[in-house]
Parts: structure tokens; C-alpha cells; sequence
């Protein structure tokens, strides 16, 4: 078969002030996979930066790869002639490999109605639909369609951001119902209550909110640009976790548990991942029950709390590739191209992740210094990102490190050695005490 992976970008990329580095390279992993199955041809179509997919260029050369089968489309590129480029290529099947970015999480949408007109030209395309993509797009119509499907959510309120601004622009308004009702709602809610951006990416932009006149003092000022969502707080442990495969045929991995801030929310850029934690019968049939009834079609990441009276709470669907997708490759011994394969292709069941897995995030390294930490008993992988282009430190980026063992001695070892190389680091103090 010929097989193609293919991914979109909707927005422009400074590769000139935003580098990526990955260690091993996802073009030599690439290459691996492809000889290991020298029964197929494989085939990578993509867009700047294509994050999990061979890089374009080697970053220490800036030499462009000499891989044939490798193809990067101009960012400019529409839906049709993207999908004339693929049909070109005359793939049996087309598989979504769906990256982020900000600020708004909806290349999923992307990738998806790409995926629509390469199925239209008859060929076997591994996505998403739109709807699904548009459901988990927007955090009001998942809270909705969770819902509907059964599921446990927080009370919450919707607020329209035009119509709660809608009297300041016209003078035959004397009060403003829709903001009225809006704010009587959220008086029914129970505090403290967590405020979020309708489509934004992940928790970016979060804000918990403890009185009711806190979250009328933040609606009514100018950090209240878009639609918001206002849920009632839900206390507990956070997780998450990632689904493969196809209707009536998914993979559930097993949860791994996240680190979270002074606001009880998971920060993407600061947080510890360490896991596997079991993977209880509850959750794995509320996730079967979850991507049977979106209809998930290839990969998506599940964010989730363990309240304080046991109970799993679904927090948003990711569906698409995430920042959990190289830990879980790593814990498994596979590169993300093989995680594809075989849950979408040879629809085979993934093997079960190394015992003792964590993810954390290290201060921004030379080239040098990452090859050094890749030396390390039990380091896997190592993702770091680099906004040169930042004004504040904590903007810059960071290096994610993934260390998978079978004795938890071997992270130990490893987090005690990141404490000697950067004392006092909040996140790596952090780790020790998770792994502790």
C-alpha cells in the first residue's frame, strides 16, 4: 500500500524566531519506520512547522532532507490544491496526523475538511469528521453534546460576548437583559467557578474565579474579548489520556496523572506528566462510550479529573495529536508514525506503556547540552521549543524531557541529576515530589 500522513497549518509560522527541536529527529524515526515495513511506501505531506513529522530542515545546517517522500506545501496552499497534492501521490490511504497551534485550537476543522475532499477523490482517509472536529472546537458544544451523551458535567453558563456587550454601541437600549440574565445564572452556580475562552488552546487564558463579584468584575472589563464559558470548579486529581483507532475498534491508554498551578488548573508549559496510572473498567468504558459516540476516527487526547468523591469528569476532547503523544510513543517504545499504524491500519491493540513514566519540562538547552541529557539512563525523547522573538523569560519556551523505565529508581536518578543542573527549578521540584 501506499500510505500517506498529512497534517495542516492555518496560520503563519516564524520559523525564523520559532525553532523546534526534537532528539531523535522525527525524520530519522521516520526513516526507521519506513524500513520497517518495507511492504509499504510511505508518504509525509504537511505544512510548516509539521510538528511530529520529519523536519524540513536539519536545524545545526539548515541543509534541506533528502527524503523523496517528504513533501512541505507552502503555508499559503488552499484545501484543493492540498488535496490535489496528495490524490497526485496516488496513496491507497490518507491518515491525519493533526497538530496544534494558537490561539485558536481548530486545525483539527482543517485537517478534517482537507480529509473530506481526499476521500472524495476515493481514497481510504484515517480523520475525523468535521462535525466531530467542530464539536470539541468549541468547549460550549462539547460541554453540550457531552451532555447529551450522557455524561457528568459541571453546571455552566454561556456567555455571548457580542450580545453581552450589546447595549454600549446602541442608544435605544436602556439595560442590558441578555448581560442581566447572564450574571442571575451564574448566581446559581457554586464557587468557585472557572472562566474560559470558548476556542481557545487548551487551558491557555484560564481564570478561576472565587466570588460572584469577581466573575461579574471580569465579564464586564476589557479581558472579556470573546465568548466565554463559566463552569462551576471541580475538585480533584487531573489526568489525561490518549484514544486510537476507529469506530467499534479503539485502544484506551492508560491515564497518566498531571501536575497542576497555585489555581488547581494544568499549565501546558509547566506541567508534569507521570503515569501510567491504571486504567480502572469505569473510565475505559465512559472513553469507549465517549469515541463511539463523536465518532473518533484516529487518534484524540481526553483531559479528565478524578473528583474527590471518585468520580471521573471529562473535561475537554483534544482530537488530534498532543502534547501527551511523544510520552505515550516513548512509554510504549514506538514512534508516533508506528502508534498510527498500528491502531489505524493493522488495527491492532497498542502495547501496554513502561511502568515508570515522566514528562517534564526543562530550562531551554544548546544542541550540546540536549544531546548530553539524551545520554541519560531512561531518557527517551527530548521536544524543545524556543520563541526567540519573546520579550519575557517565561515565554521563551522550554525543553520537554521524557524519561520511561522499568524501576522508578531510573527516575529518581534522572530527576535528582536536572535538580544539580538547575537548582530551585519549581517544575523539576515539583517532579521529585510527584515521583516521591
Amino acid at each position: 500500500m501506499r500510505i500517506i500522513f498529512y497534517s495542516t497549518n492555518s496560520n503563519i509560522f516564524d520559523e525564523e524566531n520559532f525553532k523546534i527541536k526534537v532528539m531523535p529527529k522525527n525524520a530519522a524515526t521516520f526513516s526507521n519506520f519506513c524500513k520497517a515495513h518495507p511492504e509499504h511506501e510511505f508518504f509525509c505531506v504537511t505544512q510548516k512547522p509539521g510538528m511530529f513529522l520529519p523536519e524540513k530542515t536539519d536545524g545545526s545546517h539548515d541543509a534541506v532532507f533528502t527524503l523523496p517522500n517528504v513533501h512541505y506545501l507552502p503555508l499559503e496552499t488552499d484545501t484543493d490544491t492540498f488535496a490535489g497534492t496528495v490524490a497526485a501521490l496516488k496513496p491507497d490511504m490518507a491518515i491525519a496526523m493533526t497538530f496544534w497551534i494558537e490561539p485558536y485550537d481548530w486545525l483539527p476543522v482543517s485537517d478534517a475538511i482537507l480529509g473530506e475532499k481526499i476521500k472524495a477523490a476515493g481514497i481510504r482517509t484515517i480523520c475525523h469528521s468535521v462535525e466531530t472536529a467542530l464539536i470539541c472546537f468549541d468547549k460550549w458544544r462539547t460541554h453540550s453534546e457531552l451532555a447529551r451523551l450522557g455524561f457528568k458535567v459541571a453546571a455552566a453558563v454561556f456567555c455571548d460576548h457580542d450580545l453581552y456587550f450589546c447595549a454600549g454601541s446602541n442608544k435605544e437600549v436602556l439595560r442590558n437583559v441578555y448581560k442581566e440574565s447572564v450574571l442571575a445564572q451564574i448566581r446559581g452556580l457554586r464557587l468557585p467557578v472557572i472562566i474560559k475562552d470558548t476556542t481557545g488552546l487548551s487551558s491557555y487564558g484560564m481564570t478561576v474565579a472565587h466570588t460572584y463579584g469577581e466573575v461579574a468584575g471580569y465579564l464586564n472589563s476589557k479581558r472579556n474579548n470573546s465568548n466565554r464559558l463559566i463552569e462551576e470548579f471541580i475538585s480533584g486529581r487531573q489526568f489525561g489520556l490518549e484514544i486510537y483507532g476507529l469506530p467499534g475498534d479503539y485502544t484506551v491508554l492508560p491515564p497518566f496523572e498531571f501536575s497542576v498551578n497555585q489555581y488547581g488548573i494544568t499549565s501546558p508549559k509547566q506541567s508534569v506528566k507521570y503515569g501510567p496510572c491504571e486504567l480502572p473498567a469505569e473510565l475505559r468504558e465512559m472513553m469507549l462510550k465517549l469515541a463511539e459516540g463523536l465518532g473518533l476516527c484516529g487518534t484524540a487526547q481526553v483531559d479528565l479529573i478524578l473528583d474527590d468523591d471518585g468520580k471521573w469528569h471529562i473535561i475537554e476532547v483534544n482530537p488530534r495529536l498532543s502534547g501527551m503523544t511523544y510520552t505515550y510513543a516513548a512509554a510504549c517504545g514506538l514512534s508516533v508514525f508506528e502508534m498510527m499504524y498500528k491502531a489505524c491500519v493493522e488495527k491492532n491493540a497498542l502495547p501496554q506503556p513502561a511502568p515508570f513514566v515522566m514528562s517534564l519540562k526543562l530550562p531551554l538547552m544548546t544542541e550540546n547540552e540536549m544531546s548530553e541529557i539524551l545520554q541519560l539512563p531512561g531518557v527517551k525523547l527530548l521536544n524543545q521549543t524556543n520563541d526567540l522573538a519573546a520579550k519575557q523569560e517565561r515565554e521563551k519556551g522550554f525543553c520537554e524531557c521524557i524519561i520511561a523505565a522499568d524501576e522508578k529508581s531510573v527516575l529518581q536518578k534522572a530527576v535528582a541529576h536536572f535538580e544539580e543542573l538547575f537548582p530551585d527549578n519549581a517544575i523539576i521540584l515539583q517532579a521529585k515530589k510527584m515521583i516521591n
